[in-house]
């Protein structure tokens, strides 16, 4: 489903679908922030829904409305207000089906495994995020398929989707909690100190994702990544040692009960392996003779995604675990605005460096507020020791 959903999204960002030049990468920006703003509006919603209603119904909406977003996209081409009400659209969708599937997932798992849980979530996020946005691209560059039969293809995968979830995936909510209202809502999640001590970590993080996720694919076509066997295996080297860091260094996460660290030098790695491919992306052949080094920083790049999820889950309690991941959610779409938005100010005027820049002030930002972090595992494990 990720793969589907995210192939309709770089369908719907793509030169074929929007154009080229600085007007389109300002265009690409504008819709890719529509996303994000309406998972924000949103998302605190579902958190409460999964407490309330229970975890699986917020998912099938989710599944359901992503479907909806990537018909719909059929008929908005060049038309700015359309494509921006449908980027919306996808925007509900993530919003119920994040905070419905973290919530799970934490429900499921316990300080023994659960960075690793986390890590799986994110290789299958990044699988369906990667997976999906290549697809996209292949559909569109290689296999010549119109807008049309893209984007028909990608929301019929997304409805299969639906039915898999409604037979497959079981409710992992436990007592039914009573709904609250939105006030209330804010007022018990910004009294939490431990969660206001994560929002400046989060945010900057979730900015890079929304720069990654909307100027990535514009300039990976400009550089012509794909044009050689070479090219094609250092990205898969690239792909397979961050996929393999997800795993191992979230299950090593769990197994110090840290997650500061992990959060710092994972941030440190990605930071290092975007700036080395978007230079590298007129001549990604380039990396060959340090491909081992790339490969390493690739794997060290995979750190920071479960250790930030798993220290949410660490932090919340069962019964408020999907307002707790609702909060989390906010982070995303505030994070996913900022993001497209300030690439759309630099980049169309400093392109790749500017890109680049933008990178690296987010890992610093990141970073440094991480370090201000406290390790609630480990204090548990002192306190239950006296």
């Amino acid at each position: 489903m990720r793969a589907a959903g995210f192939a309709s999204i770089a369908v719907a960002t793509s030169g074929a679908y929007l154009g080229v030049g600085p007007s389109a990468d300002f265009m690409r920006g504008v819709i890719v922030a529509s996303y994000p703003a309406a998972e924000l509006v949103t998302v605190m919603g579902f958190g409460a829904m999964c407490d309330s209603i229970g975890r699986k119904p917020v998912l099938i909406l989710g599944h359901f409305l992503t479907a909806l977003a990537a018909f719909m996209f059929i008929f908005a081409q060049g038309a700015i207000a359309l494509m921006m009400a449908f980027s919306a659209l996808f925007g509900v969708g993530a919003a119920s089906k994040v905070s419905s599937t973290l919530t799970m997932i934490s429900d499921m798992s316990t300080i023994k495994n659960r960075a690793k849980h986390m890590g799986i979530f994110d290789i299958v996020t990044l699988g369906g995020l990667a997976g999906g946005y290549i697809a996209g691209m292949m559909l569109i560059n290689i296999f010549l398929f119109t807008i049309f039969e893209s984007l028909v293809l990608a929301g019929s995968m997304v409805m299969v989707s639906v039915v898999l979830v409604l037979f497959l995936v079981r409710e992992t909510r436990g007592e039914k909690v009573a709904s609250i209202g939105v006030k209330a809502l804010f007022k018990r999640v910004f009294s939490n100190r431990e969660i206001i001590r994560l929002l400046p970590v989060y945010t900057p993080i979730i900015c890079l994702y929304g720069l990654i996720i909307a100027f990535a694919q514009g300039i990976a076509e400009s550089g012509d990544i794909f044009s050689s066997n070479q090219a094609l295996l250092i990205l898969g080297v690239v792909g397979i040692a961050l996929i393999s860091g997800l795993f191992i260094l979230g299950h090593v996460s769990d197994r110090l009960l840290r997650r500061k660290p992990f959060i710092i030098v994972g941030l440190f790695c990605f930071g290092i392996l975007a700036t080395v491919l978007t230079l590298n992306v007129s001549s990604i052949e380039a990396l060959w003779p340090i491909l081992p080094l790339v490969a390493l920083v690739s794997f060290g790049a995979g750190a920071f995604p479960p250790a930030i999820l798993a220290y949410l889950s660490d932090i919340s309690k069962h019964e408020t675990r999907g307002t707790t991941f609702g909060v989390y959610s906010m982070i995303l779409g505030t994070g996913m605005i900022i993001g497209p938005l300030s690439g759309s100010l630099v980049i169309p005027v400093y392109g790749s460096i500017g890109f680049v820049l933008l990178v690296c002030l987010y890992v610093v930002l990141g970073a440094s507020f991480s370090l201000r972090l406290p390790e609630p595992l480990r204090e548990q494990k002192t306190s239950s020791r006296k």
